[in-house]
């Protein structure tokens, strides 16, 4: 009795378990024929998207975010530096503009300083001519008349008919048409003192007026004129000295420019990232492989099914291609996969949430 209900037993264990193993068996080749076809059909086929649901929150998008702020606050930066290098060329032009200005009047003061000097020194020339033959005349009719006179008041007084007052007052006029020699002969050194020092001035004008610009030190310079000289010379120096300063500062403006477009470009190519595009445009896309492109034009209809292949369901239609390339691993088979994002309409909103939908039509027409 014991012995029936014993070999009962083990007969139900055993057939117990031959079903767990057929079943698990079962199981097994189902779940690796179930591998085996996603992984056959995502080898051939080329018509699914990978939907994403893109968050500001989402680690690219906030690289993205962090790359464009650090890039633009340098191209701020460059853009300071650029309007800072614009004030010093205003400058330094206002400095060339205004020393061009001061060397153009100083060489039309110097022309008219010397042209007024040289028509004073004429004059004084002319004057001194004539007042040298007026002085002789007026000498030799002074010794005439002095000596005639002094020979006839002797004569006089000796003779008792002048007495010796008149004779004094006599000799008093003659000393004073003597000191009137005197004065004229003084009137005579003070002119010709006043036209050499003209003439030296004039010398000095014309020295500086033939030396500017030039290293070699022309003859009759004086120390008035050399300061004066010294002028021009800083002026041509400060001109010289912002001319090199405003080429070095085009040279910088250009290369900021260059610097700035870089930024701009690098910025532009940021922003036209699928991901930060769709984050600023509340916009809800899919990526689609290079290869699955070409079943990706706008109006396809997509379908999301269960199990990744069976009982499918049209949830939207693929929208237009995003600029810009992206790389994400492959929904099933885990490798990087190259391609672009897509603007997708959905009317089940939920299904942005599928790990991948499909192009066209279900692939199993299920």
């Amino acid at each position: 009795m014991n012995q029936r209900v014993a070999n009962r037993i083990n007969s139900i264990v055993v057939a117990a378990y031959k079903l767990i193993g057929s079943v698990l068996l079962a199981l097994i080749m189902l779940g690796l024929i179930s591998f085996l076809t996603v992984q056959g059909f995502f080898m051939v086929n080329r018509s699914w998207v990978t939907p994403t649901v893109v968050s500001p929150t989402d680690p690219e998008i906030l690289t993205l975010n962090t790359q464009v702020a650090a890039q633009t606050s340098a191209r701020d930066h460059v853009l300071a530096e650029r309007r800072t290098v614009e004030n010093r060329i205003a400058d330094a032009e206002r400095i060339i503009a205004s020393e061009r200005a001061f060397q153009q009047r100083f060489k039309v003061a110097l022309r008219g300083e010397r042209a007024s000097k040289d028509r004073v020194a004429r004059r004084l020339s002319q004057l001194r001519r004539e007042f040298g033959v007026a002085r002789q005349e007026i000498t030799e009719s002074n010794k005439a008349f002095s000596g005639l006179t002094r020979v006839r008041t002797d004569a006089l007084y000796g003779a008792r008919l002048l007495e010796q007052e008149d004779k004094l007052t006599v000799n008093h006029h003659l000393a004073q048409m003597a000191q009137s020699n005197l004065s004229l002969a003084q009137s005579t050194v003070e002119l010709e003192t006043r036209l050499e020092s003209l003439q030296r001035e004039l010398a000095g004008l014309n020295a500086v007026h033939d030396g500017l610009g030039k290293d070699a030190t022309p003859d009759g310079m004086t120390a008035d004129v050399l300061l004066l000289e010294r002028e021009y010379t800083h002026s041509t120096l400060e001109q010289s000295r912002a001319e090199a300063t405003l080429k070095s500062l085009k040279e910088d403006l250009k290369a900021l420019d260059e610097v700035s477009l870089r930024y701009d470009t690098l910025i532009a190519s940021l922003r036209q990232s699928p991901y930060l595009r769709a984050i600023e445009t509340d916009l809800t896309i899919a990526f689609v492989p290079y290869e699955n492109l070409v079943n990706a034009e706008q109006g396809t209809p997509l379908y999301a099914c269960a199990a990744k292949l069976f009982w499918c369901r049209e949830v939207g239609v693929m929208g237009r291609a995003l600029e810009g390339e992206v790389s994400i691993k492959h929904p099933i088979r885990q490798y990087m996969l190259r391609g672009v994002m897509v603007e997708i309409q959905l009317s089940d909103t939920p299904s942005a949430r599928e790990d991948l939908l499909h192009l066209g039509r279900p692939p199993m027409l299920l």
